[in-house]
C-alpha cells in the first residue's frame, strides 16, 4: 500500500513531535529532581535559574505536541488511531500510562507544596514566586493545547481508554 503525501506528513510529525516530547519530558524530569534538592536547601537563585528552564521546556513540549498534530484529520484515522489498537498495542492504549510522563506529574507535586509553602512564609523572594506561578500557567496552557488537539482528532474527546472501559465493563 502506496501511502499518500498526508500520510507521510502525518506519520514524520506524529513520530518526530513524540521523539522531541520525550526528550522533554526526560529534561523535565532532571530539572525537577534538581529543584527539590534546591527547595530543601531553600537555594532561590538556582531555583528560580531551574522553574526558568522548566518554564522552557514546557512551552517547547506545548509545542513539540502542535508539531507532532499538524496534519489533516483524515490521516490520523486511516492511519495513526489504528496503530494505537490491538493487535498492535493492548486494549485502552494511552498515553497516561507513559512512565517518564507519570513521573514527571509526580515530581511537580513534589514541589508545588514547598514552593507553596515558601511563597506563604515569605521565605522565597518574589521572583522565585513569580516563576513558579508561571510555571502552573505553562501547565495549564499545555494542558488546554492537548484537549484542543484531541478534540480536533475526536471530536468529543473520546480515548481509546475511555472507549475501553466503557465497551468492557470495567
Amino acid at each position: 500500500m502506496k501511502l499518500t503525501s498526508d500520510q507521510e506528513i502525518a506519520i514524520r510529525r506524529w513520530k518526530l513531535g513524540h521523539h522531541v516530547f520525550h526528550l522533554h519530558l526526560t529534561m523535565m524530569n532532571s530539572h525537577l529532581l534538581a529543584l527539590n534538592t534546591a527547595l530543601d536547601n531553600e537555594e532561590w537563585p538556582t531555583c528560580r535559574r531551574l522553574l526558568e528552564t522548566l518554564i522552557r521546556l514546557y512551552r517547547a513540549s506545548t509545542a513539540s505536541m502542535r508539531y507532532a498534530s499538524d496534519f489533516p484529520v483524515g490521516a490520523y484515522h486511516g492511519l495513526l488511531r489504528p496503530a494505537m489498537e490491538p493487535p498492535w498495542v493492548s486494549p485502552g492504549f494511552s498515553g497516561k500510562f507513559n512512565a517518564d510522563h507519570e513521573r514527571m506529574l509526580g515530581l511537580l507535586k513534589t514541589v508545588r507544596t514547598p514552593l507553596k509553602k515558601a511563597a506563604r512564609d515569605g521565605r522565597a523572594p518574589d521572583d522565585v514566586n513569580e516563576a513558579a506561578r508561571e510555571l502552573w500557567r505553562e501547565q495549564s496552557r499545555n494542558r488546554a493545547n492537548h484537549k484542543l488537539i484531541c478534540e480536533k482528532f475526536v471530536p468529543g474527546g473520546t480515548s481509546l481508554l475511555q472507549e475501553y472501559f466503557a465497551t468492557s465493563g470495567k
